[in-house]
């Protein structure tokens, strides 16, 4: 398997980022900062390989949700420091999954899906804002996936992808809303490699992303999953980003990235080999106001501010090289996150870089960035 990952991260089965871009000598974009860590009362909770498996935050309020293998998903809300337990209402299912995904409904702020690896079911969904949570499916007909997606278009939200983790001809699909869920993967080119990543764009028209083979790349389906055709040669690193005017962005086994404008029917590779960190599984790229696009090289945070075709570095390092970023509109700050093959929590496991003006990314902070070490 070629994740350039450490082996011990390779047996996780899960998200890293060894491989690092490099950018043009003297490519800084030049803003000041600080990280400064955000982990808390996450530190040293026991559990298993894998343990800080996710991070993501809300879209629409003042919550980041972090899930920890063995022991659910776990919120910091309303500028509070610490983090508490989610799914401790009355008869909510226990999430004991490694979390692969966050996704939350754009329509109705308390329903959101969570997806993940090993220990009990793939997939999950809460109505009522993380109280208490669902298991869809069963973890015999859904489970060990690498990412949810889910048809928007739809109202009724029935129709629903999930991939497989570092498993080939294996992606689940409902078109009850989670209720049942049959392996579709079989329909898929036999060469296709592990079928992780899909995008539902709607009922019809399926995007999946794959990886680990020489036959990998982007497929599209527009009859539900019955048939795909390629549209992208090569496998991807990581989830499909979709911006906010609509255009998707994937980043590749490479590091390189590709782009569509039209739905997922057409792709251009905006950057070369080599240019970003290859992440398993993690958030690779996400878009701050102005649409201005971060990623990661190495220990570095990423700037491209014209779709995606050059990129500099922006920010102090981090600590650590992450297995994936997420952005918080509603803390104007970037979260980094990583994980490792230990029993607990490492006490740094999560970062956060103020951003005072999104605008223009002005960071907060002392620190200097010329005096930081480039990767």
């Amino acid at each position: 398997m070629n994740r350039f990952c450490l082996c011990t991260l390779l047996a996780a089965g899960w998200a890293c980022a060894s491989r690092f871009a490099t950018p043009p000598p003297g490519s800084d974009a030049g803003f000041s900062g600080q990280w400064v860590n955000a982990t808390s009362n996450l530190a040293s909770m026991t559990s298993e390989c894998g343990n800080m498996s996710f991070l993501s935050a809300r879209p629409d309020s003042d919550m980041l949700i972090a899930g920890i293998a063995q022991k659910g998903l776990w919120a910091s809300a309303n500028g509070a420091t610490t983090w508490t337990a989610l799914g401790q209402g009355s008869g909510s299912a226990p999430i004991t999954n490694r979390t692969s995904s966050v996704v939350y409904d754009p329509a109705h702020p308390g329903t959101f899906w969570e997806s993940g690896l090993y220990n009990a079911g793939g997939a999950y969904r809460t109505t009522d804002n993380g109280t208490t949570f669902v298991q869809l499916g069963t973890t015999l007909t859904m489970s060990h996936s690498d990412l949810i997606s889910v048809d928007f278009t739809d109202p009724a939200r029935g129709t629903l992808l999930a991939g497989g983790h570092e498993q080939s001809a294996t992606l689940h699909l409902s078109t009850n809303g989670g209720v049942s869920w049959s392996n579709i993967g079989a329909n898929l080119p036999a060469t296709a490699g592990n079928s992780s990543f899909p995008l539902v764009i709607n009922a019809q028209a399926f995007l999946l992303g794959t990886w680990g083979s020489s036959g990998a790349g982007i497929f599209r389906s527009t009859d539900g999953g019955a048939n795909w055709s390629p549209v992208h040669a090569g496998g991807v690193a990581a989830r499909a980003f979709v911006a906010s005017d609509e255009t998707i962005y994937w980043v590749l086994e490479t590091g390189g990235v590709v782009r569509s404008s039209d739905r997922g029917a057409t792709w251009t590779q905006t950057a070369a080999a080599g240019t970003l960190s290859v992440f398993n599984g993690g958030t690779a790229m996400i878009e701050l106001p102005g649409s201005r696009l971060i990623s990661v090289g190495g220990n570095r945070l990423l700037l491209s501010t014209d779709r995606g075709v050059t990129w500099q570095f922006a920010g102090p390092a981090m600590p650590f090289a992450p297995s994936g970023i997420a952005w918080s509109a509603a803390r104007k700050a970037i979260y980094a996150w990583h994980l490792d093959c230990g029993t607990i929590v490492q006490a740094d496991a999560v970062q956060r870089l103020d951003v005072a003006d999104p605008a223009t990314l002005a960071f907060t902070g002392e620190s200097d960035p010329a005096s930081d070490p480039e990767p």
